[in-house]
This record gives C-alpha cells, sequence and structure tokens, in this order.
C-alpha cells in the first residue's frame, strides 16, 4: 500500500533530522573547510573577495551532500562526503565565475547572453542554493578551531599540487580521513588514493627542502 502524503512528510522530516544530527558535531570543521576552499580559489584566481563568502559554499556544498545522502554507509561518514561536495563546490562556482568574467570582458555587449543564474539580484541565487532542512542554530553550533584558522591564512598547496592531489593529501591528513574512506568518497582505488597521498607528500618534502636551503 502506498503511504499517504502526511506519511511521507513524516518520514522525509525524519530523515533530514538524521542528516542534521549526523553533521552537527562536524559542523564547525566543514566551515574551516570551506573557509579554505575559498582561499585557494582566491589563490587561483577564480573567486573574488567575498563572492562567494564560505558560508554561500558551504550551502551550496551541503545541499550538494543532501542529495548524495544515499552514499553515506559504515565505510563512508557523512563528513567525508560533505569534505568532497565542499571540493565539488568550489570547482563548480569557480569554473562558473571564471565563465562569467570572460564573457564579460571578451564578448561585446550584444553578444553576451543574459545568465539567469547571475541576474541582477544575486540573494535570489543564494537563496535558491540553501540547503533543503531547517538550521538549527543551536544544532549547527560549535567551536571553531581558530588556532587551525590562523596556521591556513595562506594557501599554501595552490600551485602546488594536483587538484586531486591537495584534495586527497587535506581529506587524510588535515582532517583525519582514513585513506579507504577518502577513496571511497572520491570514487576512485584505494591504490590511486595512496600513490596521490605520497606524491602529494613528496612534492611537500622538496618544497621544505629548497625552503630551507634558500
Amino acid at each position: 500500500m502506498r503511504k499517504t502524503g502526511r506519511l511521507e512528510r513524516h518520514d522525509a522530516h525524519a530523515e533530514r533530522e538524521a542528516f542534521d544530527d549526523a553533521l552537527a558535531p562536524c559542523f564547525a570543521e566543514l566551515l574551516q573547510a570551506a573557509k579554505r576552499e575559498v582561499r585557494h580559489r582566491l589563490a587561483l584566481g577564480q573567486f573574488e573577495p567575498d563572492h562567494p563568502t564560505p558560508e554561500q559554499l558551504l550551502d551550496v556544498a551541503l545541499q550538494h551532500a543532501w542529495r548524495e545522502r544515499r552514499r553515506l554507509s559504515p565505510p563512508l561518514g557523512i563528513k567525508a562526503l560533505a569534505l568532497v561536495s565542499i571540493f565539488r563546490a568550489g570547482q563548480s562556482l569557480g569554473t562558473r565565475e571564471a565563465e562569467r568574467r570572460w564573457m564579460a570582458t571578451e564578448l561585446l555587449p550584444e553578444e553576451v547572453e543574459p545568465d539567469p543564474i547571475y541576474r541582477d539580484d544575486e540573494d535570489d541565487f543564494w537563496q535558491s542554493h540553501q540547503v533543503d532542512y531547517p538550521r538549527d542554530t543551536e544544532v549547527f553550533s560549535g567551536t571553531v578551531d581558530r588556532a587551525w584558522e590562523e596556521d591556513a591564512n595562506d594557501d599554501e598547496l595552490a600551485g602546488l599540487l594536483a587538484p586531486r592531489e591537495r584534495e586527497v593529501l587535506l581529506m587524510h591528513e588535515v582532517h583525519g580521513v582514513g585513506l579507504s574512506e577518502v577513496a571511497l568518497a572520491l570514487r576512485i582505488p584505494l591504490t590511486e588514493t595512496e600513490r596521490l597521498v605520497a606524491n602529494a607528500r613528496r612534492r611537500l618534502r622538496a618544497k621544505g627542502k629548497a625552503a630551507r636551503e634558500e
């Protein structure tokens, strides 16, 4: 027998609550990751200051994570899934921003077609990307690790690591995600994950050695 609309809404609400409960303990850490991603995209010239803000980027990322929630399982936790969603949101918005700037500078005004995503009222754009579950301030609160934030003020990885090397290194070394879970989250073989983190470590060691010899 098919569920009634009321039961379906109840089930959906219960699922959102379970998602909230699983996300809440790592929300402060995810906000730090979003700040790091914004700095990275700023360093690459893909973002402009405060466009997007870390909070906006995280909202887009968590919407993606919510859509991907069926992937969650004992081997793949919500933090790993959300971290990958932050990377993908940064990549997607960075590409969109680059295309928008190219159109604004390279094309004649009459050649530019209006982009519905970048309408005059950008508040509408970001509101349309809000996560489809309630943001309870008591649930999504926590102490931000200020020391971690200060250590990450400069994006030392920009231009040093390949994108996938950077993702694996950050997930494993900074956020403490096991390599097998990193592989699941990124949808790549474990052997590839191990190779990428080894390459990233080697590049960082080489950079440190070069800096000491200067």
